[in-house]
């Protein structure tokens, strides 16, 4: 007994340790990571004045010097054309912003991982923090889809607003990506909210082409994506399905179909007086 006790005060012990590591790792990117995008921001605003500005010093040379002008500018472009020119360096400075922001994303869902249950709880409205989301999501939303609020859930719940507003912006976000997966469909993403018995629940459904079949069991096992490579973390569903339990309720797949899938949070509701 005592031999069972000590093992899992170790596992605990491990545990613990393993969880600081990831968390001080996490921070130690984070910091060069925020740097190096800011960076190539300000080269991404640098490559687009260089190429206006070597527009107009064409125009320039051309207004001056007229035709006899033309064998330099040829001369000069095809040494710019050498290097791969200016498109291609924008390019490559595209591919890089996109890897960093893939860090980025990875160490944000490290560090969410690492906070475990550190919750401040409130009371609060499952529509309040639903709209504080789709705030959030409606620029990346844009034209993908038709978004529909379908609010009936009244009960308030007990919840960490932070928190839960990862799980659904996650969700969402989620919906948005599976919509511009079929760009040839019209689409709509679905939020409803429904009180339960003791508590709320909350759908979001997209019509999107659903998830495959060989990945629903796993779906929320860490690492397991239905991104292409190198376009999610992996992490998103695994982090949200942990911040529902901390809460004391579920999330599930409700449903996947080439037409679309559904995903439910149930979580418990303060009782009403």
């Amino acid at each position: 007994m005592r031999s069972g006790m000590a093992s899992c005060g170790n596992d605990a012990h491990r545990s613990g340790e393993t969880t600081a590591l990831v968390a001080d790792v996490a921070h130690e990117i984070n910091n060069p990571i925020t740097y190096v995008l800011a960076n190539l921001a300000e080269l991404g605003r640098s490559c687009a004045v260089i190429g206006e500005t070597l527009d107009g010093y064409r125009s320039a040379l051309r207004a001056c010097a007229g035709e006899s002008a033309e064998p330099r500018i040829a001369d000069l472009e095809r040494k710019l054309d050498g290097c791969g020119g200016l498109d291609v360096a924008c390019e490559l400075l595209d591919d890089a912003t996109e890897g960093a922001q893939r860090i980025r994303d990875l160490v944000r869902d490290l560090l969410a991982l690492s906070r475990g249950g550190e919750r401040a709880l409130s009371k609060l409205s499952i529509s309040d923090v639903l709209e504080q989301t789709l705030r959030l999501v409606a620029r990346p939303l844009g034209g993908r889809a038709e978004l529909v609020r379908d609010f009936a859930a009244t009960r308030e719940i007990e919840a960490d607003r932070t928190r839960l507003g990862q799980v659904f912006l996650n969700l969402v976000q989620n919906a948005i990506d599976a919509c511009a997966d079929v760009p040839e469909r019209a689409h709509r993403i679905t939020v409803r909210t429904r009180d339960l018995r003791a508590g709320v629940c909350v759908e979001i459904e997209d019509t999107g082409p659903g998830v495959p079949a060989e990945l629903r069991e796993r779906i929320f096992a860490p690492f397991v994506t239905t991104r292409p490579s190198g376009a999610g973390t992996g992490l998103g569903l695994y982090i949200s399905r942990r911040i529902v339990a901390e809460h004391g309720g579920t999330l599930e797949l409700a449903r996947s179909s080439g037409s679309g899938c559904v995903f439910r949070v149930e979580l418990p509701g303060v009782a009403r007086t």
